[in-house]
């Protein structure tokens, strides 16, 4: 017991310490909300309890992490607690959380405890049957002896808050992290177990609900099942917001992080095996923001492909990918693993991480605290018309922000980007009204609504259905008005889906012709007779604005197909139908995806190169060096200096015209970051 307390004793001295030193005064924000960290998670199994701490704070200090999120209670508890009902780690023979604490903070590196609530052990489930949940068939689930246990239960109600009294007052965390919180109804293996059916919940639904009787299963057409699902939103939030008075009752100031909860700090996961979509993780960071908006945002790579193989890893590559896009996006950097760094059997995607990892240490001045800088706005919408045009605009090398209609401040873009136009509502037209009549420019697809006036002058006559072997014609004077030098190869693209024609009243102009269904077999018959004079593109002006309307889904059609002609008629519609000159042009190959930053205060930008590893048959590989990449930017302020982060190198700014400055990026290996200070 003495040796417990003369390290809780050192850890609260060295925290103070550590306190002083970030937060400067009382005026300062807390730790969390000063810069982006970067946070190792090593999820221990029990039996890592006999670990040689000060190797494992030698690997995490290596690694270059600055927070370490590590595993106190709940499933186990790696300290001695005093509780009966917390199961205390058979293989953990001293205070493992208090030494490494000790440890951490002795080296200047923060600890979030983690807690897991969901179950108990089986020793303990069997004392206290009234805690569990119960399944749809009237049974308790357990995983490798551990019982799942319910949100209305007495475990999470009760016995979790002394737990969280007892570590939080007898530690000092920097932070507390709770996993599985909520209503559990899957175990490991993926089986749905469905609606709890204990007690605890039978009681408590009915007085939530004024009597009515708990769901028996799902069905989402069922309102008895839709106030539950109210009711488990409510009830759950209710539970995270208790738990935060609890522990900053203990200890003030204590940052609580839940899994897509927000409270102080709000953490997510990549963990799928194969992400198709190489830009997921940019939409998930930036998403993120919008929805919790000013609070930290952390998204952690995890390290194993699934539940079953916990401990071999994903690709390196997709690994690197998902970290590197939330830190150029303003997120933490974070990484998860099954283990202590020293027993991880897959090591292929360490050096990887550690790459990251270190590259922010030494960059924190540059990456810790920026905003976006993109001029392109593209508004959220689930579909094939939103992810074919973020692909797109983002091998356009236009840099662009997801943008939400009802949160998103869209004075600060010059472009909005909106598909399934049809979908918007009266209040989203009147937003879109008043950002064009301000000069904003806006590229709409789709159907348009009537609500919207500034697109009044298209007059809707007709919808015609998905027809098979329909085009649209790219005419010279087409081609001349898109500018794009890749259309002087490209006639025609396919029209595969619903065309909507539009007769237009005072348009600015209307590019491409619709060509009806034309005869495609057998070969001698393969031609068509008529090109129509319906447009397939409009130009609008609107008081100070601009619009450009595609009354198709184009972008489905790039998603589908990927036909390069689709993609320059969405560029040719920005840069030149709208006459949007972007600030920063990156000339490179589309594989590379640009990300524009800057300091809230004006003192830097910083433009992002990140190389996508190519992908074969599924597998990713290191990509293939680029050279000479060329990066021409409009400075608003005069120039310090131009350099770049990786190479840790200057490059020289040439002028080439008044206020535009041009620089080359001499190879691009997998990443770069081109910083401009003013």
């Amino acid at each position: 017991m003495k040796r417990r307390i003369a390290l809780v004793s050192a850890g609260m001295l060295a925290v103070s310490l550590m306190g002083m030193i970030c937060h400067g005064g009382e005026s300062s924000p807390p730790w969390w909300r000063q810069k982006t960290y970067r946070m190792l998670q090593t999820n221990l199994p029990e039996i890592d309890a006999d670990m040689d701490v000060e190797k494992y704070v030698a690997d995490v200090k290596d690694f270059g992490a600055n927070v370490v999120l590590f595993n106190v209670g709940g499933i186990v508890a790696n300290y001695p607690t005093d509780l009966e009902f917390h199961y205390r780690n058979p293989y953990c023979k001293g205070d493992v959380v208090g030494e490494v604490l000790e440890r951490l903070h002795a080296n200047g590196i923060r600890m979030i405890a983690r807690f897991d609530f969901s179950k108990v052990n089986e020793t303990i489930a069997a004392r206290y049957p009234d805690w569990l949940y119960i399944s749809e068939k009237g049974q308790t689930v357990a995983d490798n002896g551990q019982v799942h246990a319910c949100l209305n239960g007495g475990y999470q109600q009760d016995a979790a808050f002394q737990i969280l009294r007892e570590a939080v007052g007898r530690y000092p965390f920097d932070g507390v992290f709770f996993n599985m919180t909520g209503y559990t109804r899957s175990d490991y293996r993926g089986v749905t177990h469905g609606i709890c059916q204990c007690d605890n919940c039978k009681r408590r639904f009915a007085t939530w609900s004024g009597g009515q009787r708990l769901p028996s299963r799902a069905d989402a057409k069922d309102p008895v099942y839709q106030d539950y699902q109210r009711f488990c939103r409510e009830t759950a939030m209710e539970h995270y917001q208790k738990i935060r008075q609890v522990i900053n009752e203990v200890r003030p100031g204590t940052p609580v992080c839940m899994t897509g909860v927000p409270l102080d700090i709000v953490r997510l996961e990549s963990n799928a095996r194969l992400d198709p979509d190489l830009y997921s993780d940019t939409k998930k960071q930036q998403w993120m923001q919008i929805t919790f908006e000013g609070r930290p945002i952390t998204n952690t790579a995890v390290h194993f492909p699934h539940y079953p193989h916990r401990h071999a890893g994903v690709s390196p590559h997709l690994t690197h990918r998902r970290i590197y896009q939330h830190m150029v996006n303003g997120g933490w950097v974070d990484f998860y693993c099954i283990g202590r760094l020293d027993r991880l059997e897959d090591r292929l995607g360490l050096d990887a991480v550690r790459d990251l990892f270190h590259f922010h240490a030494a960059n924190e001045k540059w990456l810790g605290v920026t905003t976006s800088a993109a001029e392109v706005g593209l508004v959220r919408r689930d579909g094939p018309e939103f992810d074919g045009l973020y692909q797109i605009l983002a091998e356009d090398h236009l840099p662009l922000d997801l943008v939400s209609l009802a949160r998103s401040p869209l004075d600060r873009y010059r472009v909005l980007v909106v598909p399934d136009a049809e979908r918007l509502s009266r209040e989203e037209c009147a937003q879109l009204d008043a950002f064009v009549e301000n000069g904003g420019r806006l590229l709409l697809t789709g159907k348009i609504p009537s609500a919207l006036a500034c697109a009044a002058a298209l007059k809707f006559k007709q919808t015609i259905p998905r027809q098979q072997g329909t085009y649209l014609r790219i005419r010279p004077k087409d081609k001349e008005h898109l500018a794009v030098v890749g259309l002087r190869d490209v006639d025609l693209v396919f029209l595969d889906g619903p065309f909507h024609e539009y007769k237009a009243a005072g348009a600015e102009d209307a590019l491409l012709r619709y060509i009806p269904p034309a005869m495609f077999g057998p070969p001698e018959k393969c031609y068509y007779t008529e090109v129509s004079d319906i447009p397939g593109l409009f130009q609008l002006r609107y008081k100070k604005g601009m619009i450009a309307v595609f009354p198709w889904e184009i972008g489905t059609h790039y998603n589908q197909m990927f036909h390069a002609g689709h993609a320059m008629l969405v560029s040719g519609a920005i840069r030149h139908v709208l006459g949007f000159e972007p600030r920063v042009n990156v000339r490179c190959p589309p594989m590379v995806e640009v990300t524009h930053r800057k300091d809230p205060r004006g003192r830097f930008e910083w433009v992002s190169l990140y190389h996508h590893a190519p992908r074969m048959a599924g597998a990713l590989h290191a990509p293939v060096p680029i050279a000479n990449i060329e990066v021409v930017f409009a400075a608003p302020n005069s120039i310090t200096s131009v350099r770049l982060l990786k190479a840790g190198r200057a490059l020289r700014a040439e002028k080439i015209a008044d206020g535009h400055f041009r620089c080359v990026v001499p190879v691009l290996d997998r990443y770069e970051i081109v910083l401009v200070e003013f």
